[in-house]
Parts: structure tokens; C-alpha cells; sequence
């Protein structure tokens, strides 16, 4: 199991298959960046600070979305970004973690990591591809995304020297979708405003999600979203025989009036 075989080999997915990342530069209209934004707020409101190094002691973060997805759904199902996603793991994919991040003032920098590190797999299998939505500007000095190019090509052992580390530097609205393989960490935020961002994992669909979204979600919950949604949300089968509910496709399941005794 190595790179997978992209059938769209447009520059952005040439880009993301060789530099490990590329950025998608104002997606979003002023109206979906506003009413994010305000929902993002909505969500933040009330949450205090993170109680580790690795999540930030100076920034807030909120889990669960999928149960008041509101003004987000425009970004989780943007078609440049599926279809990015999609051309490295495949048509079925599922959601792994999923959150609101907000870096505050005074915020140092995370710990380098890769995402797919949680999984015991071989460097060289894409099981996780990933995307970041800035809600606010993300500059050198606020903490914006700091990344190692071409760093999910390296062999296990190897680690980031801080001469290889480039902030992803993009305006509001904007997206950077990058493989899971990819050194990275959140920079440290030396301005005066909060960094807000919209992180999204997905995985191949026959590993185990960092969230357990069905669970998080509710039976309930799940019925009400797009069939997208729930696709994503890991509903659909990850194959044949893979992910079935008593022997039937989930989504079947899910839909029907009562359930099954």
C-alpha cells in the first residue's frame, strides 16, 4: 500500500500528492465567512482553555460539530476540497477528527507532529488526508499553520529542522489541504487577535475515526443531516461486507421509521 492512483491530476492534486499540501485561496463567499464566523462564536462562547501542551493552554477548542453543524456545512462539503480529498483516499472516506480551534493572544507554538501518526501504519500509506479552514487571516504572526513541504515523503525517524518550517499564510475563507503524513504544527501566535479555524481529518473509511461521530451524534441527529453528511460521518459501508447494520446498508437502516427490533 502506497500513493494512491489519482485519476484527477490537476495542479492542485499534483501539488498536494508532491508538496504534501496545497492552499485553495478564498473559497468561501463573504456571506457562508460571515455566518461561519458568527456560528463559530456562537460555539466558542463560554469554552475555556485547553488543560494540555498539545491542544494549547491559551487556546479553546470545541469538538462535536456534527450535532450543530449550522453554518459550517458549506465548508465541510465544499466540492474543491472533496474532490481533493477524494483523489487521495477514494470515493468512500469518512470524517476523523473534526473541531473548532481558536489560538488566542500570547498561544506558543504546538508540538511538530503528523495526523495519520496515531495509526500503527507504514509512512508511506495515505490513510488520512486533511484541511484546515481559516476564519481568520492567518499570518506569520498570529500563529498560522506551520509546515515542513514535502515532509510526508520523508522515512520514519526523520523530523523537521526549524529552517524547513513555512507558515501557511492565507487570507479568511480560505482552505489548505494537506496530507496526514505532513509535518505540521500550529504556530505561535504573537498578535493581538484570535486565530480561528475550522479542522477537519478524514480517513481511509476501514480505520477507526479519532471521534466517534455516530455516537457524539446521535441516531436522532444523523437522520436530519444531508445524505453527504452522513456518508462522511462514517454511515455509509467501507465496503461489501464492511460496516453493515444486521446485513443491510446503514443508510437504510438509519431512515427507517422505527428501528429494528
Amino acid at each position: 500500500m502506497g500513493e494512491p492512483a489519482d485519476t484527477d491530476q490537476s495542479p492542485a492534486v499534483t501539488a498536494l500528492q508532491d508538496d504534501g499540501f496545497v492552499v485553495l485561496p478564498v473559497l468561501l463567499s463573504d456571506q457562508e465567512l460571515a455566518a461561519a464566523v458568527r456560528h463559530a462564536d456562537r460555539l466558542l462562547d463560554g469554552v475555556g482553555w485547553s488543560d494540555n501542551d498539545f491542544d494549547g493552554r491559551q487556546t479553546r477548542r470545541v469538538y462535536s460539530l456534527l450535532s450543530r453543524v449550522g453554518a459550517f456545512e458549506p465548508l465541510l462539503t465544499h466540492p474543491s476540497v472533496r474532490r481533493l480529498v477524494t483523489a487521495r483516499l477514494g470515493e468512500v472516506h469518512q470524517f476523523g477528527m473534526l473541531f473548532l480551534s481558536a489560538v488566542d493572544p500570547g498561544q506558543g507554538s504546538q508540538p511538530l507532529h503528523f495526523d495519520a501518526g496515531v495509526y500503527p501504519l507504514p509512512r508511506e500509506v495515505e490513510a488520512e488526508t486533511n484541511v484546515i479552514w481559516a476564519l481568520d487571516d492567518f499570518t506569520a504572526e498570529n500563529g498560522a499553520t506551520m509546515i515542513a513541504p514535502g515532509s510526508h515523503r520523508w522515512p520514519a525517524g526523520r523530523r523537521p529542522q526549524r529552517h524547513e518550517l513555512v507558515p501557511v499564510v492565507m487570507p479568511a475563507g480560505s482552505a489548505v489541504v494537506y496530507s496526514g503524513r505532513l509535518w505540521h504544527a500550529a504556530g505561535e501566535n504573537r498578535a493581538e487577535t484570535t486565530r480561528r479555524a475550522l479542522i477537519c481529518e478524514h480517513v481511509l473509511p476501514w480505520l477507526r475515526p479519532a471521534d466517534n461521530h455516530t455516537l457524539a451524534t446521535g441516531v436522532e441527529q444523523l437522520r436530519s443531516l444531508t445524505p453527504e453528511l452522513r456518508r462522511l460521518a462514517g454511515v455509509a459501508p467501507a465496503s461489501e461486507y464492511l460496516g453493515l447494520v444486521g446485513g443491510e446498508d446503514p443508510e437504510q437502516w438509519l431512515l427507517r421509521s422505527t428501528r429494528p427490533r
